[in-house]
């Protein structure tokens, strides 16, 4: 090693730490645009699929468990048609129900019917003077349907009055039946793309006509406060502006249900001084959801606790959150995107401080503490907080930071191997890996029979131009003469033809030349590159230093399976050269 191989060895130290700084500001750029994209997604609202079925599973196993006991479901069943008859049913029918529940003290009576059109005048008008004199506050729906054409017919031509047919509009139900009624509220249901109903509208406005939710408008009379007003003020509304459904973690089973048939035998059971099936001090005080759950002819919905639950028990859900105020309450944006910025600052920080196996654990332990909190304060406060998009977003830096880390340890792998194996100055193997890498040539050669030569020269007179012109400018020698030998070896070919060149000593070089003779050596190889230094010009300081090389040249012989007889006989003839005059090639003697 020469005086200034030191220097240039701290020079490359120097440049490899700048570059480690440099892939440090690349990981961390790495890291900071997979938050944004993450942000990016939940500003999209991409990924709230996903959410959606994590929200179902926190309202099946962590959703509120507190059921209202004045609520009662009266269901018009299966049973209900086979006994009583086929759908639907003479509405004097509605009439002896309401009156049943009027007689017995229900707080409200809700009930879920289509009653906008006209039938029978006579039980029409049984239902109306109940309606009239109920005691209980009766509340009806508003339904929300496709308006008709109206139009009329001139001269076999016909004539729309209404152009806006197919928008949505209100229908209510009769007049005489709307009149006597409490309120009305509109009932519209409408499933998530999924198919999946998790949301209502508490208050729907078409035509500058505004209705709230059915179900509310009855527990706004009860209650007598503002907890239905501050749910109609939105404040629980989520991105979608509806309100989330309180889902009840025991189901509909944890409500009180009353098939309309039992109601009615006990009502002829008590007038017959019989025992009845229903207690009417069950039914007392209690806010009574009227409606359809037959197959068939009920609507029903795919909801997170049933495949198929009817909508009366739907509204059962949302009245239970009205009367008990256990609304599921879903954090803002800036909220669920500080908690994303936070999990990822946390993991970004265990993914660069600990190594790879212990950051893997260290991830799995902080996504799975992530989704105890997200069901915890879900099962607590009924708070909903992002728990996929957090997730992904820990995945998706636990695998940047992986294959970073893999790929900055294969580089420093490669530049270790590259230290190792390489002379610092001239970027040529060093002769101990360049022995390997011959020993393993040279077998290869014997087995298969292929010939194998080896050039070994020096540059004649490198004292005289280290004397002459000092040490830096044979440093500028030895690497530019190293250059030429780099680009002379024959690189671009299949592996098993490629040459190698090495460093022998000071400023000796050595090149193996596989498939190729003694012959083809001296007079191609050898003499070719012998001539390309002697024609290159090689400067220091404004001053041309002359440069030649003396070349042996030795090949491998019959039965011959280690380099060490090769490499001797090219030493002999690079000795040869030198006697002869030097700047010439010689090769080895028979």
């Amino acid at each position: 090693m020469t005086a200034h191989e030191p220097i240039e060895a701290t020079e490359k130290l120097f440049t490899r730490t700048q570059a480690r700084v440099f892939r440090d500001w690349i990981r961390l750029a790495g890291y900071f645009v997979i938050l944004v994209v993450f942000l990016a997604l939940l500003l999209g609202r991409c990924l709230h699929r996903f959410e959606n079925m994590a929200l179902d599973v926190f309202s099946k196993y962590a959703g509120p468990s507190a059921v209202h006991p004045d609520i009662a479901l009266i269901e018009i069943s299966d049973a209900s048609l086979q006994e009583v008859g086929a759908w639907p049913w003479p509405r004097s029918y509605h009439a002896i129900m309401t009156r049943l529940l009027s007689e017995w003290k229900a707080a409200a009576v809700v009930l879920d019917l289509d009653l906008t059109e006209a039938t029978d005048p006579q039980n029409d008008g049984d239902l109306a003077q109940v309606l009239a004199g109920s005691q209980s506050p009766v509340f009806l729906p508003v339904d929300l349907r496709p308006k008709k054409e109206k139009k009329f017919w001139v001269h076999g031509l016909s004539v729309v009055l209404n152009k806006d047919a197919g928008e949505m509009g209100w229908v209510h139900a009769l007049s005489e039946f709307e009149k006597s009624a409490k309120g009305t509220g509109h009932h519209d249901l409408v499933p998530d793309s999924d198919g999946v109903l998790r949301r209502f509208d508490p208050v729907l406005i078409r035509e500058r006509e505004s209705h709230l939710f059915l179900p509310l408008v009855a527990a706004r009379n009860t209650l007598k406060e503002n907890a239905v007003s501050v749910l109609v003020r939105n404040s629980f509304e989520d991105d979608q502006e509806k309100v989330l459904i309180p889902w009840v973690r025991s189901g509909s089973a944890g409500f009180s249900h009353y098939p309309v048939e039992d109601l009615i035998h006990s009502y002829y059971a008590i007038q017959k001084g019989l025992k009845p099936v229903v207690d009417p001090g069950k039914i007392a005080g209690k806010i009574c959801l009227v409606g359809l759950t037959a197959k068939g002819v009920a609507g029903f919905h795919t909801t997170p606790l049933e495949a198929a639950s009817p909508a009366l028990r739907v509204y059962a859900h949302i009245l239970n959150g009205a009367l008990t105020g256990n609304w599921i309450r879903p954090m803002p944006f800036w909220v669920q995107a500080l908690c994303l910025v936070a999990i990822g600052a946390i993991a970004l920080f265990l993914f660069i401080t600990l190594r790879s196996t212990l950051s893997l654990g260290a991830g799995l332990l902080l996504g799975m503490a992530w989704a105890g909190i997200c069901f915890f304060v879900f099962w607590k406060w009924h708070i909903w907080l992002f728990m996929v998009y957090p997730l992904l977003l820990l995945l998706a830096l636990f695998v940047f930071s992986s294959l970073y880390v893999q790929a900055t340890a294969m580089r420093e792998k490669s530049a270790l191997f590259h230290l190792a194996t390489r002379d610092g100055l001239t970027e040529l193997y060093v002769i101990r890996h360049f022995r390997l890498i011959m020993n393993q040539i040279v077998l290869e050669a014997s087995t298969r029979k292929e010939s194998l030569s080896i050039l070994l020269f020096d540059i004649d007179n490198f004292k005289k131009i280290n004397d002459t012109y000092g040490h830096p400018a044979g440093d500028v020698v030895l690497k530019k003469l190293a250059a030429i030998i780099l680009a002379y070896i024959r690189k671009k070919r299949p592996f098993r033809e490629i040459d190698f060149a090495a460093r022998y000593g000071g400023e000796e070089f050595i090149i193996i030349l596989r498939r190729s003779g003694l012959k083809e050596a001296v007079q191609v190889a050898g003499e070719r590159l012998r001539k390309q230094v002697e024609a290159t010009r090689f400067e220091w300081e404004g001053n041309v230093i002359p440069v030649t090389i003396s070349v042996g040249v030795a090949t491998l012989r019959p039965g011959e399976n280690v380099p060490d007889p090769m490499v001797r006989r090219a030493d002999v003839a690079l000795y040869e050269a030198k006697r002869a005059g030097k700047n010439r090639v010689c090769s080895e003697k028979d």
